[in-house]
């Protein structure tokens, strides 16, 4: 599916050559089609990277999409300006508390990876924190002086954060983590997501010249992969879903060479097996749009430790991401998409005995 819109806009993130659109039928998709498409990428948030792509060839972009285009584009900025204030506002906090924060998902690989923050679509900052500091910090946000309200959240044991905070005045809005995942995740199996594993791998980091943490590369790099497919698996196939491809393009476009491949198989031995299957699929099918592949060693011993997803799934789920995510179209069968794990009775039955 590398014809589809999707697919040249992945392609142009894994190499960085310009993006040229090619006439609506000279690939075989009429303008209906490329329309669909067109729809599908602003739906999923990435209009302002879709009018960066195409900077250098305005003239080849259709007359109907250019004012939306460039409305997405300054509405990025506005929004992006507001969220990156927010942040900066609550890292002060936290120093004020002696307490360090990791970034985490779009705030933090919108400055790390994409080429403009601005780009890369957020609804909210997530971040991390130690689980004992977590209500000293949520008190003091809540406080008259902090500016933020609790929002109505049905918080249940073992959630990976608490009811997100809505500042007063602007509207952002915080999550405070004290996990990457829920207890009874499938992804919280194992060390390699541990609150306090996680947290003594993290890395120094700046945000707008105030010190935070981050997660490495090549803990970064499966985070992405279990939460995209996480996301696949609970809620089907969405355009919002998108992102999460391009930061795992644009982190092996930047970090793929120097990645500490055997650091990275080494944290994944402490896993049962699902992020390993994710890793996989997502690394395996990649490559098609351009992406430099994963060392061979690397990927061998990664399709030959797990049991979570074997060749038939691995294509069944290939053809999932080409023909709807990639190819813009909504899930509609009776049977939920296929997803590492899922069409594996191993996995199923491990699942429900455990």
């Amino acid at each position: 599916m590398r014809s589809a819109l999707t697919g040249q806009l992945l392609a142009y993130a894994a190499t960085g050559a310009p993006l040229r659109l090619d006439p609506a039928g000279a690939t075989g998709q009429g303008e209906a089609v490329q329309e669909g498409q067109f729809r599908w990428l602003v739906r999923g948030g990435l209009g302002p990277l879709l009018h960066h792509a195409l900077r250098a060839q305005p003239e080849g972009v259709p007359a109907p999409w250019r004012d939306e285009l460039l409305a997405a584009e300054l509405t990025a900025r506005v929004r992006q300006s507001a969220l990156a204030q927010s942040a900066a506002e609550l890292i002060d906090a936290c120093a004020d508390l002696g307490v360090e924060l990791t970034l985490l998902k779009g705030i933090s690989v919108s400055e790390q990876l994409w080429p403009a923050p601005h780009l890369r679509p957020m609804s909210d900052i997530d971040v991390l924190l130690p689980r004992r500091l977590l209500g000293e910090v949520e008190s003091a946000l809540t406080a008259p002086a902090g500016g933020y309200e609790r929002m109505a959240f049905p918080v249940r044991p073992g959630l990976h954060h608490d009811a997100p905070l809505r500042h007063r005045s602007h509207g952002t809005v915080v999550e405070l983590h004290k996990a990457l995942f829920p207890e009874d995740s499938p992804f919280s199996v194992g060390g390699l997501f541990a609150p306090q594993e996680v947290l003594a791998r993290t890395v120094a980091s700046s945000f707008q010249g105030r010190e935070v943490r981050r997660l490495p590369p090549a803990l970064q790099l499966p985070y992405i992969a279990a939460a995209w497919f996480n996301d696949i698996t609970e809620l089907k196939v969405d355009p919002s879903f998108l992102p999460s491809a391009f930061d795992a393009v644009f982190l092996l476009r930047h970090h793929g060479a120097t990645l500490e491949w055997d650091t990275l198989r080494g944290w994944l031995e402490d896993d049962d097996g699902m992020v390993r299957g994710c890793l996989v699929a997502m690394l395996s099918w990649l490559p098609r749009f351009g992406v430099a592949p994963a060392p061979e060693g690397f990927m061998t011993w990664l399709a030959g430790s797990q049991r979570v997803v074997g060749p038939l799934q691995r294509r069944l789920i290939h053809w999932m991401l080409d023909r709807h995510l990639v190819g813009a179209r909504p899930w509609s069968l009776p049977l939920p998409p296929p997803v590492p794990g899922r069409y594996s009775p191993r996995y199923q039955w491990r699942k429900r005995v455990r």
